[in-house]
């Protein structure tokens, strides 16, 4: 990875560490834009949502922001009026050390639930954030929001003279009902408010939305885009030349990020890739997908080299998908560091593909001291 990543124009990022981790490690990040930009984001379906997750639910609604504030340690969730309170503060400490408008602030807390947010710390530790911002700050940006995961995880991609830039994080409590843990994604392309949605909704929807760790979809998940159009290239149609290049470069970013994190679960020693195709529709060739890459038999099997076939058939067999099982196949390739697992339910021509990892002893040992 290199140190100093290409961002794009306009955009600057920053992380440090304020003290919110016992282990001294980077907590608390931000990313901004020197102009307003377009935004839109999807959040965790769960029904327990932190109060970041809330507060930028409602700063989203203007359609546009110039920054966003992230820390680690502690999700701020199930955290009371309180809760909200430390999110607000977040949100207007940022827009007064920034000096924009407290309405283009979005904020992310990911970390331990139901415990206090520290909030002395982070409200002192903004000040001095955004003195850090720096247009080669992505990558401690991304190291800052980080929690379990072992890896940073961040990409950039050149399009003409668009560039499309995302950093992630994302190790345990993985199973996206709308999206994924923390993902901030950044270009100069400008793109309207309501292409942007779309654009977002659907590539979450084949990316982020295709991955598990651990079948525990978080009370904190979030992707937020912003496009401040910055590189004077408009994307009008999405449909067009150019339109589809974009798409094709932030698809790429998306599923890098998403394969990233299912990589990185929790204490995984390799990728499960699942492709599925010959469905009837998109919703079943995706059912079988998520019953293949949850299935912690099969999951288990993949860590311990067991090619053991009725792990697959169990999986399919448990959903409520079409399948003509007199022309149903399957194949599992298995190595160092990615399996691939191949079904093909002879239905029809629709496919889809998701990630998730292996299942090792490693994820008991870490989730059973996750907050001693």
């Amino acid at each position: 990875m290199k140190k100093k990543l290409k961002a794009p124009k306009g955009f600057k990022a920053a992380g440090i560490t304020c003290g919110i981790k016992k282990s001294g490690k980077p907590d608390l990040a931000l990313i901004y834009s020197e102009i307003p930009a377009t935004a839109s984001a999807v959040f965790t379906t769960n029904q327990v949502k932190g109060a970041p997750v809330l507060v930028s639910m409602t700063q989203i609604k203007s359609g546009q922001a110039q920054a966003i504030i992230s820390n680690s340690g502690n999700a701020n969730v199930w955290t009371g009026g309180q809760g909200m309170k430390d999110a607000c503060m977040m949100v207007e400490q940022t827009a007064k050390s920034l000096n924009i408008d407290p309405n283009h602030v979005l904020v992310t807390s990911t970390g331990v639930i139901a415990k206090p947010m520290p909030a002395s710390k982070i409200k002192k530790g903004i000040p001095k954030l955004a003195k850090k911002l720096s247009k080669d700050g992505f990558l401690k940006a991304a190291k800052a929001i980080l929690t379990t995961d072992k890896v940073v995880k961040i990409i950039s991609v050149k399009v003409g003279n668009i560039t499309i830039t995302g950093i992630a994080k994302g190790s345990g409590m993985i199973a996206p009902g709308m999206a994924t843990m923390h993902a901030f994604i950044l270009t100069d392309a400008a793109i309207s408010r309501s292409s942007l949605d779309k654009l977002l909704k659907n590539t979450v929807s084949k990316t982020f939305n295709m991955i598990s760790v651990d079948n525990c979809p978080s009370t904190s998940d979030c992707v937020m885009v912003l496009a401040n159009g910055m590189a004077k290239s408009k994307i009008k149609n999405q449909k067009s030349k150019q339109g589809k290049t974009f798409l094709k470069a932030f698809e790429q970013v998306c599923e890098y990020l998403a394969k990233e994190i299912a990589r990185d679960g929790e204490g995984a020693t390799k990728l499960m890739t699942v492709k599925v195709g010959g469905a009837a529709n998109e919703k079943d060739a995706k059912a079988v997908v998520k019953e293949i890459v949850n299935s912690f038999l099969l999951k288990a099997a993949v860590y311990g080299k067991d090619k053991n076939v009725g792990r697959i058939l169990q999986a399919v067999g448990a959903t409520r998908a079409k399948i003509d099982w007199n022309k149903f196949k399957f194949d599992w390739k298995i190595s160092k560091k990615e399996d691939v697992i191949k079904v093909y339910l002879g239905k029809g021509k629709t496919s889809a593909t998701g990630w998730g990892c292996d299942l090792t002893e490693g994820y008991v040992k870490i989730n059973a001291l996750y907050t001693t």
